[in-house]
C-alpha cells in the first residue's frame, strides 16, 4: 500500500463499517455475491435521500494490479447497485461523479482483504470505508493470478449449469425484488434456471442490468420450447410473461446477445392475473365470425387475454375518406394492432401505434363496399375494455 493511501486512512477516516465475520471465510464464489449485495447494501444507506447522486466505481487494485478478483468485485457491486430499487443515486462511467468507489486488494497472515472506500469528490474526503476478510485458498489464488480489467469477465459459481442441471431461482411476489447476479463469461456461455410455480397466475421472467441478454423459455419436462425475448424488457433486457398454474415447471436459458459478455441479474415474481369477461360479440375471432360495425358508431369491446383477436365488418356506401380507430377506454395504454380488409379478404393497410401512444389509427380513402378489421392486442395482460370507430372526414 502507498504512502500516500496510508496517510488517507489515518487522516481522513471518518466512518468504518465492517460487514461478514470478525474472522476470515472460507470463501467460493456464493460468499463473494453475498459480500457484495451486503456492502452494497451499506453503501446505499450513507446516499442522502432526496436528490440524484452520481457515483462513479472505480477499480480495485492488488500490487498496482486488476486482478479477475478486483474485475468481478468491481462488476458485481455494479450490478448489485443498478438493481437498488427507488435510489437515489445513478451510477455514471465519466466525468461529473459526486461521489467515488473503489478499493484495492491486500493480502493478511493466510487471507486476503478487500478494501472499499466511498470517497467524496469534493475535497477527497473519505466519507466511509468498508472491509471483507477472506480466508486464502486456490480459487481466490486463481482470481488473484489471473490478469484482470474492468471489462474481465470471470465465470461464476453457478457454473457448470445446464439444461440438466439448472440454477433453481427463487420466484417473488411482485415487481423490483431482488435479482440473481450470474456473468456470461464466453461467447458461447449458456446460463440455466429451474422456475417452479406455487401459485396460479403471471409468471414473469426477466434479466437487468446494462448486458444485452436474450432468453428462452422451455417446459422444463418436456423440453419444447415455449417462448423466447431480446429487449422485451428495460432497455437491452429480455422478458418472458406466461401464465402458470401450482407445479408448472419451467427452464430459462439466457445468453448474451450477439455473443456479448458481461454480468446480469434475474429475477421473477408471480402476479395476480387480470380477468377481463367477455364482451357481448364474442365469439368473433375470425372473418367469418366478424361482427357489424356502423360507420358512425364506436363498440366497446374487450381482450378477454393477450392472444384474443376481434373480427368486425363494416359497410361504406359512399366513397371518401374514413378515420378507423381502437383506442383503450381507460388510457392510450393499451397496445392494439389492426389490420384492414376488403371484401375478397385481401389485406389493405395496417397500423400499430399511429393514434396517441398506443392507440391504432388509419386514415384513408375508400370506396364504398364491405371492409373487414382484424383488432389484435400487443399487451400479454389487457388490462381494460377498448372501443372500435369508423368515421367519416368532414
Amino acid at each position: 500500500m502507498s504512502k500516500r493511501i496510508s496517510l488517507l486512512l489515518v487522516f481522513f477516516f471518518t466512518f468504518f463499517v465492517l460487514y461478514g465475520q470478525n474472522s476470515a471465510n472460507t470463501v467460493g464464489q456464493p460468499e463473494l455475491d453475498n459480500a457484495v449485495k451486503s456492502l452494497a447494501a451499506e453503501i446505499q444507506k450513507k446516499i442522502p435521500a432526496g436528490g440524484t447522486v452520481k457515483i462513479l466505481l472505480g477499480q480495485w487494485t492488488y500490487y498496482d494490479s486488476v486482478p479477475a478478483l478486483g474485475s468481478y468485485w468491481a462488476a458485481q457491486l455494479t450490478g448489485e447497485l443498478a438493481n437498488v430499487p427507488n435510489r437515489s443515486f445513478i451510477l455514471v462511467s465519466g466525468g461529473g461523479a459526486d461521489w467515488t468507489v473503489s478499493g484495492e486488494i491486500i493480502e493478511t497472515p493466510g487471507a486476503i482483504r478487500v478494501y472499499t472506500r466511498l470517497i467524496r469528490s469534493a475535497g477527497q474526503s473519505i466519507e466511509a470505508s468498508f472491509q471483507a476478510d477472506f480466508e486464502m485458498n486456490s480459487y481466490l489464488a486463481e482470481m488473484l493470478s489471473s490478469g484482470g480489467s474492468s471489462s474481465s469477465v470471470f465465470r461464476d459459481a453457478y457454473e457448470f449449469d445446464s439444461m440438466e442441471n439448472p440454477q433453481t431461482v427463487e420466484i417473488g411476489t411482485g415487481e423490483g425484488g431482488p435479482a440473481t447476479n450470474r456473468t456470461i463469461h464466453t461467447e458461447n456461455d449458456e446460463d440455466f434456471f429451474l422456475l417452479v410455480a406455487d401459485r396460479e397466475g403471471t409468471l414473469t421472467i426477466e434479466t437487468t442490468g446494462s448486458m444485452d441478454t436474450y432468453m428462452e423459455l422451455y417446459n422444463a419436462d418436456s423440453g419444447e420450447k415455449l417462448d423466447n425475448n431480446d429487449d422485451g424488457g428495460s432497455g437491452s433486457n429480455a422478458r418472458i410473461r406466461r401464465q402458470v398454474v401450482p407445479g408448472s415447471r419451467y427452464i430459462a436459458k439466457v445468453r448474451g446477445y450477439d455473443s456479448g459478455t458481461g454480468t446480469y441479474g434475474l429475477r421473477a415474481w408471480i402476479s395476480e392475473t387480470i380477468r377481463i369477461p367477455p364482451d357481448e360479440y364474442e365469439n368473433d375471432d375470425d372473418f367469418d365470425s366478424a361482427k357489424d360495425l356502423s360507420p358512425g358508431t364506436p363498440q366497446r369491446h374487450t381482450f378477454t387475454t393477450g392472444d384474443d383477436v376481434d373480427w368486425v365488418q363494416f359497410r361504406i356506401s359512399q366513397a371518401g375518406r374514413y378515420t378507423i380507430r381502437t383506442r383503450g377506454v381507460n388510457s392510450s395504454g393499451l397496445d392494439t394492432y389492426i389490420e384492414l380488409y376488403d371484401e375478397d379478404r385481401d389485406s389493405i393497410d395496417d397500423d400499430d401505434d399511429g393514434g396517441e401512444d398506443y392507440d391504432s389509427r388509419l386514415s384513408l380513402r375508400l370506396q364504398a363496399g364491405t371492409y373487414y378489421l382484424r383488432v389484435e392486442c400487443l399487451n400479454d395482460e389487457p388490462d381494460q375494455p377498448y372501443t372500435i370507430s369508423v368515421e367519416e372526414d368532414r
